[in-house]
């Protein structure tokens, strides 16, 4: 308990995390680059720095006894050299280097025999042109940018030859579209002492437009037999990269249904944000139990939750209003989330609301209605 924790990354995810280490006078620590950032009023200790800076977050970690994070695009350079002094990082900068490359990402999938989709790698758009032209391309495909990417952002279907033309100069992997019925999430905790624990099987429901997750339905509606698969996929994954921390493991259910390996994020995720209001132990909770060797908590549920993501409206960005949550915040079994952030854009998170009923088609129904009444707008 006395040990000095430190979080790279200050928005919504290192908030939620501070409302669970501020419940047991935990002292920790956040880096972010925002002077705004919804953590600045929530530690006593928040300090402002580009958390892509080696001497940054070098200084930031040699004050603490254990560093991890909210965030992805952070520089592992100077993790990596943290942990050569002594300095614990969970999870992993091994771990992160992975999933700051989706082509290190996808080989490391292949390599250890994770199902997931078949890829290639180029190393420019004009390397993908000339691969066009020799006649190895196949339409429909999912363009990604190897490297920093987030939200939806820098993922992309390609329908045909003109969306080639439109893709940016960059990294990238071109993965064959998979027809799935479902996508779903599994959130799997380790602690040193080897202790794992997942939470069951979620669903996810994506918006087509902004490519973001709007509904987070858990328990997924699926059998027994795929959620138990799906469990025991994340249980795996999280082994051989010896994780230590929170790893969400996103996925596709395939038409006949069989599970892909979307992609892996090692840290608290979107798609387990009901945790909070639904499950004894929140995964942010299950993160500090984990980096901080705690035993992990209890991850299941009895009733039926939705969460529904609070976004930017479109034509929307400057301060922030929320409009409407009057008619929402009294109502029984619905948790509002708001994150803090003062400035609105088209599409950007800017809270969540988890509903919770006895059944799915009550709890899906009214977070349908609530999406329909919360609305962000700028002033």
């Amino acid at each position: 308990m006395n040990k000095k924790i430190g979080i790279i990354g200050g928005g919504q995810l290192g908030k939620m995390i501070l409302d669970e280490t501020n419940k047991i006078d935990l002292e920790v620590s956040i880096l972010d680059p925002n002077k705004d950032s919804p953590c600045k009023n929530l530690t006593k200790n928040f300090i402002l720095g580009d958390f892509n800076d080696f001497d940054t977050v070098l200084n930031f970690g040699l004050s603490h006894d254990i560093i991890s994070y909210e965030i992805e695009h952070i520089n592992v350079d100077a993790l990596d050299d943290l942990v050569s002094r002594g300095i614990e990082v969970q999870p992993s900068p091994e771990i992160l280097r992975i999933i700051q490359d989706k082509n290190l990402q996808k080989s490391f999938f292949k390599e250890n025999n994770f199902p997931t989709s078949s890829f290639s790698y180029f190393n420019s758009k004009n390397d993908l042109l000339n691969s066009f032209k020799k006649g190895n391309l196949n339409f429909p495909c999912v363009w990604k940018k190897t490297k920093f990417g987030y939200d939806g952002f820098g993922v992309k279907v390609l329908n045909t030859e003109n969306d080639l033309f439109k893709l940016p100069d960059a990294e990238m992997i071109i993965e064959d579209l998979v027809e799935f019925k479902k996508e779903l999430s599994v959130i799997v905790a380790v602690n040193k002492k080897g202790d794992i624990k997942a939470y069951e099987t979620v669903e996810m429901e994506f918006n087509p437009d902004s490519n973001q997750v709007e509904f987070v339905i858990s328990p997924a509606n699926i059998s027994k037999d795929i959620n138990r698969n799906a469990k025991k996929i994340a249980y795996e994954l999280a082994k051989k990269i010896n994780l230590i921390g929170l790893l969400a493991v996103e996925m596709f259910l395939t038409n006949d249904d069989k599970i892909l390996i979307n992609e892996i994020a090692p840290r608290p995720h979107n798609s387990g944000h009901f945790s909070i209001d639904a499950c004894p132990t929140s995964q942010f909770k299950q993160h500090i139990n984990s980096i901080m060797n705690f035993e992990l908590g209890e991850t299941s549920h009895q009733n039926c939750a939705v969460m529904l993501n609070l976004v930017g409206g479109n034509s929307h960005t400057g301060e922030v209003k929320y409009e409407n949550l009057d008619l929402v915040k009294n109502q029984k079994n619905v948790y509002i989330h708001i994150y803090g952030k003062k400035i609105t854009r088209p599409n950007r998170k800017m809270g969540h609301v988890t509903v919770i009923c006895d059944n799915f088609a009550s709890a899906y129904k009214k977070a349908k209605e609530i999406k329909e009444i919360i609305k962000v707008k700028s002033y």
